[in-house]
């Protein structure tokens, strides 16, 4: 079975304004279906830029890419419609219902299918005739994931999607994950500065620091390479103090 994605060498240079010069460099990694991986790292370590290249959303400087099996290089628009996205950002229109916005970006994805839509909707409580505008942060990001799951990704890409949910909506939104991880055979990047969330479902884990892919690892390995000195499991928050205390993050 082709792997979910496939990245080697991937490198990307350019310049914030005010911040100087921001390389991603020599990113090489596979993440097969099935499996969770989780980015972690320290604010402008590079993760969003990373999801960004992957989307491509920005245009790389080298390396070469497969998602689902299609090259980005010559099967750019059919990797695309392999790819969900669920992020702290809004992208459906405000003044639409959800049932409008479904159907209308709906469109670009050969695959979705408006009933799985509002099916998963209705599974999280969302009214499908609230607008864009009408909904609460919590209500916005089950939205996005249920359109994203409509269309049927062989990856999907999570940006930071937790990130002020209340605890109860944040269980609800992991289950839904590992659910559709099981049932589907996707492939999943969660990006987070939730390490708890993490711990609960991640498979495997990578941590970028200033543009690097520092280590790839399965959780369950790594956790055990870097436990504490009496031998004790660290969580992943506790991991990445300690490889912040050591000068590795």
């Amino acid at each position: 079975m082709r792997p979910a994605l496939k990245v080697q060498g991937l490198e990307k240079s350019f310049f914030h304004f005010g911040e100087g010069k921001f390389s991603v460099k020599e990113v090489s990694f596979t993440l097969e279906r099935g499996y969770m991986l989780g980015l972690i790292g320290r604010n402008g370590a590079g993760k969003s830029t990373l999801l960004r290249l992957i989307m491509q959303n920005l245009p790389r400087k080298k390396g070469t890419m497969e998602i689902a099996g299609y090259d980005v290089s010559t099967h750019a628009a059919e990797a695309k419609h392999c790819i969900g996205y669920v992020g702290e950002d809004f992208y459906f229109l405000p003044k639409e219902t959800l049932r409008e916005n479904g159907r209308i970006f709906g469109t670009f994805y050969p695959e979705y299918e408006e009933e799985r839509y509002l099916s998963l909707l209705s599974r999280f409580e969302v009214g499908a005739e609230k607008t864009g505008s009408q909904l609460s942060k919590g209500e916005t990001t089950k939205a996005q994931l249920a359109f994203a799951l409509a269309h049927k990704p062989e990856l999907l890409l999570l940006d930071e999607p937790t990130g002020g949910l209340d605890p109860v909506v944040r269980r609800e939104f992991l289950y839904v994950l590992q659910s559709e991880l099981v049932e589907e055979k996707m492939g999943i990047i969660f990006s987070t500065h939730i390490t708890e969330d993490l711990d609960k479902v991640a498979d495997y884990i990578a941590m970028m620091e200033k543009g690097k892919l520092l280590f790839y690892e399965s959780k369950e390995e790594l956790l055990e390479r870097l436990a504490g000195e009496n031998g004790e499991r660290l969580s992943l928050k506790q991991l990445m103090v300690k490889l912040c205390k050591e000068g590795k993050a």
